[in-house]
C-alpha cells in the first residue's frame, strides 16, 4: 500500500470516536498535569474469557471484582519501576505481574490482553502532551485475540466497500499505533477480515470532536453483528470509558410451513435466500438496524405469502419463522440471545411451530421443562449441562408423545429446538423436532 502510514492511522482513529464520547470529552485537556517526579497509569481488562479481576498498583487496589471490558481511571505513581498486578477477583491468584518502568510526566495504559491461558500485559506509553488546536490525540490497539488480521476501511459515509482501498491493510493482533494528531471530521469505519470486502464491523457514521485524548482498543465481542467492539479510554474523569458496538442487526429465516412449497426470502426486496425447502434455516446475515421489510415468496415467483416490516434493533439477533399451513401462513419473529452460556453448559430454547398440534409439554430426558406451550410460542432460554438429551413433545398434561428427538448438545453452544410439521394422519410432513444451532 502506498498511502502514508501516519495518515492511515490518523484516519482510522478518527472514525472510531462515538457520539456519546464526543459530548463528554470535548474540551478536555490531555493528561499533562503530572507532578515533576510522578506518572499516571490505568488498566483495562481485555481478556475475553478471564473472570472478574482485582487490579493492584504498588500493592494498592485500584479496582475490585472488575469484569471483562472494565477500565480503571488514572492513578498517580512515583516515577520508576512500579508493580502492576491483576488477580482473580477475591484471591491472591495473580494472572499478570508486571513491573513496567514509568517515566515522570507521562501517562500509561496497561491492557490485560489475550485469552486467559496466554494473558499478558500490553503497555501503552503516552507523552501527556495535549492535542494541537482543532485536533484529537489518539492511540489505536488491536486487542481482540479471536479476530484475525484485518483490513480497515475509513470512508465517506455510505461509500461502497467494493470500490474502496483499505485505509489500513493486514493489521495483526496486539498492534499498537503511534501517538496521532487527528483532524476533526465525520467518517464511516468498517473492518473486514484481511483481503475481504465483507464488513465484519461497522461503526456507522462517527463524528470526531477536537480537543480529545483517547485510546481505542478493539476487543472480542460475543453478541451482536460483529465479533469485535471498541473500548474508548479518555482523560475525562467524568467519562473515562465508552464502548462502540456494531450498528447492524442480525437476521435469519426458517421455513416451518409443512405444506408450503420451496420459498424465496427477500429483505428490503433483495433476495437473501432462494429456493429454501421445508424445514430448513437460512443462516444469520447482517442487516441495517431499523424497519426492515421481509417477504416470503413462492420460489421463483412474485407471489408473496408473507410481507412484514418489523423494526430490528442494533446489536440484536432475530429469526423470522414462516409458520402455519400455507392457507394461513404467517411470520413469527423471535429475538435470539446469542450470549454464550456459563462454562460446561449450553443454552436451549423451545418453539411450538406445529400448526395443528394442541398445547404441549416439553420434556428433556423425561423431566418436564416446559408446560402447556401453545402454537407460535417461544420459551425463554434454558441453561443446562452439555451432553446427550432425549427431547419429547407431549400433548399438554398427558404422557402422549407427539414427537421426540435424541440430540447431543455441545458445551458453549446456543440452540433452538422447534416442533414442526403436522399431527394429521394424512400429513406428508409429520410432526418432528428440528434443532437449530443459534451460535
Amino acid at each position: 500500500m502506498n498511502m502514508n502510514p501516519w495518515f492511515k492511522w490518523r484516519t482510522l482513529a478518527a472514525s472510531f470516536f462515538a457520539v456519546s464520547a464526543i459530548v463528554s470529552i470535548v474540551g478536555c485537556n490531555s493528561n499533562n498535569d503530572h507532578p515533576a517526579a510522578q506518572a499516571k497509569v490505568r488498566v483495562l481488562h481485555a481478556s475475553p474469557d478471564a473472570p472478574a479481576v482485582d487490579v493492584l498498583v504498588n500493592n494498592t487496589s485500584i479496582a475490585a471484582n472488575a469484569p471483562y471490558k472494565t477500565a480503571t481511571g488514572f492513578t498517580t505513581v512515583n516515577a520508576g519501576k512500579a508493580s502492576v498486578k491483576v488477580n482473580v477477583a477475591g484471591t491472591s491468584n495473580t494472572v499478570i505481574n508486571a513491573s513496567p518502568d514509568f517515566n515522570a510526566g507521562r501517562s500509561y495504559t496497561v491492557i490485560a490482553a489475550n485469552k486467559v491461558a496466554s494473558i499478558e500485559p500490553l503497555v501503552i506509553d503516552d507523552d501527556g502532551v495535549a492535542p494541537a488546536s482543532g485536533q484529537v490525540k489518539v492511540r489505536v490497539v488491536h486487542g481482540a485475540p479471536s479476530a484475525p488480521a484485518v483490513d480497515v476501511y475509513v470512508t465517506a459515509p455510505n461509500a461502497a466497500l467494493s470500490g474502496s482501498t483499505p485505509t489500513l491493510a493486514n493489521v495483526p493482533f496486539k498492534t499498537i499505533s503511534s501517538v496521532l494528531q487527528v483532524a476533526a471530521g465525520s467518517y464511516q469505519i468498517r473492518v473486514t477480515v484481511a483481503g475481504s470486502k465483507a464488513a465484519a464491523f461497522d461503526a456507522g457514521v462517527v463524528p470526531l470532536a477536537a480537543g480529545a485524548d483517547i485510546v481505542l482498543v478493539a476487543v472480542d465481542q460475543n453478541t451482536g453483528a460483529s465479533p469485535i467492539s471498541l473500548i474508548g479510554l479518555t482523560t475525562d474523569t467524568a467519562a473515562p470509558r465508552f464502548e462502540l458496538t456494531d450498528i447492524r442487526a442480525q437476521l435469519r429465516a426458517f421455513h416451518a410451513s409443512p405444506d408450503a412449497p420451496n420459498v424465496d426470502i427477500l429483505v428490503d426486496n433483495v433476495i437473501a435466500a432462494s429456493n429454501v425447502p421445508y424445514p430448513s434455516a437460512v443462516g444469520f446475515v447482517n442487516v441495517p438496524a431499523g424497519a426492515r421489510n421481509i417477504k416470503v415468496n413462492a420460489s421463483g415467483t412474485a407471489t408473496t405469502v408473507i410481507d412484514v416490516t418489523p423494526t430490528l434493533a442494533a446489536g440484536k439477533a432475530y429469526t423470522a419463522y414462516a409458520v402455519g399451513f400455507l392457507a394461513n401462513i404467517s411470520a413469527l419473529l423471535v429475538e435470539d440471545n446469542l450470549a454464550a452460556p456459563t462454562a460446561g453448559n449450553v443454552k436451549i430454547r423451545v418453539i411450538h411451530g406445529s400448526p395443528d398440534a394442541p398445547n404441549v409439554d416439553i420434556l428433556a430426558n423425561d423431566s418436564k421443562v416446559l408446560s402447556n406451550v401453545p402454537f407460535k410460542t417461544a420459551s425463554d432460554y434454558l441453561v443446562v449441562p452439555a451432553g446427550k438429551y432425549n427431547f419429547k413433545v407431549n400433548v399438554a398434561g398427558t404422557t402422549t408423545t407427539a414427537a421426540q428427538a435424541d440430540v447431543t448438545l455441545s458445551a458453549g453452544r446456543v440452540y433452538t429446538a422447534i416442533a414442526v410439521g403436522s399431527v394429521a394422519a394424512s400429513a406428508k410432513n409429520k410432526i418432528g423436532i428440528q434443532l437449530l444451532t443459534d451460535k
